[in-house]
C-alpha cells in the first residue's frame, strides 16, 4: 500500500489549526483546566511525603496518600481561613488606596510633570500644523468605560464565587485519585504508546515527576522563608495588612526573572500612601531586594537546582500569556506548563531542538 505524504504547507496550516484550538479549549475549559493542573502539582509535591508514609510506617499507599492528603489539604484551608480576614479588609481598603495613591503628592507631581510635557508637545504640533476650523469647532466626544476589578484580573479563569468554591471542592478528591493511583496511571500512560515508544514515555514521566517535584517542594521552601521573614519587616517599619503584604511579597519574589518587582508592587503602593518620609520606603526596598538576592543565590540553587531550566524568554511569555488567559491561576501554573512541555519536547528525537530552544 502506497503512503501519501502531506504538502508541508498542509502539515503547518493543519499545526496552526490545531494549535489555536488547544489555546481555544483551554480558555473556554479554564476552570476544568485550573483544578486539574492544580491537583496534579499538589500531588506532585506530596508524592515524597507519601513514598516516606509507604517505607517507614510500613502501610499501604492509598492509607499514606489519605493522610497525607488530608493534613496537606487541612493546613492549607487553615492557612486560607487564618489570611481570609486579614485578606479581605485589604481588598475592602483596595478602592480607598487606589484613591490615596491617585492624591499623594509623589504620584501628583509625576501627573503634573506629565501633563506639561503633553502640553508642551501639543502646543508645539499646534504651530507646525494648525487644525483646521472646522475640526477645531467640531467637539469631541468623550465616552468613559467602566475598568475592570481585581477581582476580574485574579479570578479571570476561574469564573464566578460558586465556580471557585465548586472547583475547590474538587481539588481534595483528585490529589487522593492521583497519589493513590500513581503507579497505575503512570503504567497505563505507558501503554497508551506503542512497544517501542514505552520505554521514551517513561522516561519523560520519569524526568517530569522529579524535575517538578524539586521545583515545587524548592519554591514552597524558599516561599515560606521570604514569607516570614518580609512579614516581620513589614511589621517591624509599621506598614498597614503586613500579613497579606508579607505573604504576597514572599511568594512572588519565587518567581523567576521577574519576582523582584512583583514582590516590591504591592508593598511600595501601600507604603507611598502610609508614611510620610522616605525612610521606611528605602528599607523595603532594601530589605526586599536582599532577601531576593540571597534566595535567587542561595536557597534556590540549593533546593530547586537547574529547576525547570526554562530560558528568560520563554519564563517571561509564559507568564504573560498564561495570565492573560488564566488570570492570576495563570501566573502560578503558566512556568510549570511550559517546563513540562519542555521536557516533553526534549525526549523526542523529532523535536529535541524544540525543547533546547525553550531551555537555558
Amino acid at each position: 500500500m502506497q503512503r501519501t505524504t502531506l504538502p508541508r504547507t498542509t502539515v503547518a496550516s493543519l499545526a496552526l489549526l490545531a494549535t489555536l484550538g488547544v489555546i481555544a479549549f483551554l480558555y473556554f475549559a479554564a476552570s476544568v483546566f485550573i483544578t486539574i493542573l492544580s491537583s496534579a502539582l499538589i500531588a506532585l509535591a506530596l508524592e515524597p511525603f507519601v513514598q516516606f508514609f509507604c517505607r517507614k510506617a510500613k502501610i499501604g499507599r492509598r492509607v499514606s496518600s489519605m493522610v497525607v492528603g488530608f493534613f496537606a489539604i487541612a493546613f492549607l484551608y487553615g492557612l486560607f481561613y487564618l489570611l481570609y480576614r486579614s485578606a479581605m479588609q485589604f481588598f475592602t481598603d483596595l478602592p480607598i488606596l487606589v484613591e490615596q495613591i491617585r492624591n499623594a503628592p509623589l504620584v501628583q507631581g509625576i501627573i503634573d510633570r506629565i501633563y506639561q510635557i503633553t502640553e508642551t508637545l501639543s502646543e508645539a504640533g499646534r504651530r507646525i500644523a494648525p487644525p483646521p476650523g472646522s475640526a477645531a469647532e467640531k467637539g469631541t466626544e468623550v465616552v468613559l468605560r467602566g475598568g475592570n476589578s481585581w477581582y476580574d484580573a485574579v479570578f479571570h479563569g476561574l469564573g464566578s464565587v460558586t465556580t471557585i468554591i465548586f472547583s475547590l471542592s474538587f481539588i481534595p478528591f483528585l490529589v487522593y485519585f492521583i497519589l493513590a493511583e500513581k503507579e497505575v496511571l503512570s503504567r497505563k500512560t505507558r501503554e497508551l504508546f506503542p512497544g517501542e515508544y514505552q520505554e521514551i514515555a517513561g522516561a519523560i514521566i520519569h524526568d517530569i515527576e522529579r524535575m517538578m517535584q524539586r521545583f515545587l517542594v524548592g519554591n514552597a521552601i524558599v516561599a515560606g522563608v521570604l514569607s516570614l521573614s518580609t512579614t516581620l519587616v513589614f511589621l517591624l517599619v509599621g506598614l498597614p495588612y503586613w500579613v497579606v503584604l508579607g505573604i504576597l511579597s514572599g511568594t512572588l519574589s519565587t518567581i523567576p526573572y521577574l519576582g523582584l518587582p512583583l514582590a516590591l508592587l504591592p508593598a511600595l503602593v501601600v507604603g507611598l500612601v502610609t508614611f510620610d518620609s522616605g525612610v521606611p520606603i528605602v528599607v523595603i526596598v532594601a530589605s526586599v531586594s536582599l532577601l531576593h538576592l540571597v534566595a535567587a543565590n542561595f536557597l534556590i540553587p540549593k533546593l530547586v537546582g537547574k529547576g525547570v531550566r526554562l530560558n528568560a524568554v520563554a519564563a517571561t511569555v509564559s507568564i504573560m500569556f498564561f495570565g492573560w488567559m488564566w488570570g492570576g491561576m495563570g501566573l502560578i501554573l503558566g512556568i510549570p506548563i511550559v517546563a513540562v512541555t519542555k521536557c516533553i519536547l526534549e525526549n523526542v528525537p523529532s523535536t529535541h531542538h524544540l525543547g533546547q530552544w525553550l531551555g537555558e
